[in-house]
């Protein structure tokens, strides 16, 4: 696991019942400038609690230029099924070389079906 900046959380102990926005967004502005010139970038999410689980959720990285409230565009996703995550599993999703990536980064929680009930910490590194 790599070194974690707080000011570079997504979500912080975020319970996720139903879809969601993650609590905070990366302004790269500020944070990061240049970061989509070439330096391999990724979100680390890490599974804290799973409580009940149905089918499975599916992480949305999306980015927009304008401060992020609604029609965000998709940077990337990751599908990941309730029988693969479990508290203490961490997913890594890469973000793209080669993309012209705008302002501010933003995590969507998307529940696949069911009754989903886990709690996350995500964060840009």
């Amino acid at each position: 696991m790599g070194y974690r900046d707080y000011e570079l959380a997504l979500s912080t102990s975020q319970n996720v019942t139903a879809d969601a926005n993650s609590e905070d967004y990366i302004d790269t502005e500020l944070t990061n400038p240049y970061w989509n010139k070439g330096i391999p970038m990724a979100i680390i999410i890490n599974v804290e609690a799973k409580n009940t689980a149905g089918t499975g959720v599916t992480f949305e990285v999306v980015h927009k230029a304008s401060e992020p409230t609604t029609g965000d565009a998709t940077l990337c996703t990751a599908v990941v099924l309730a029988a693969d995550l479990e508290a203490g599993d961490q997913i890594v999703i890469p973000l793209p070389m080669g993309v012209t990536m705008l302002r501010y980064i933003r995590l969507y929680y998307n529940i696949t079906a069911g009754t989903e009930d886990y709690t996350f910490s995500a964060y840009f590194t």
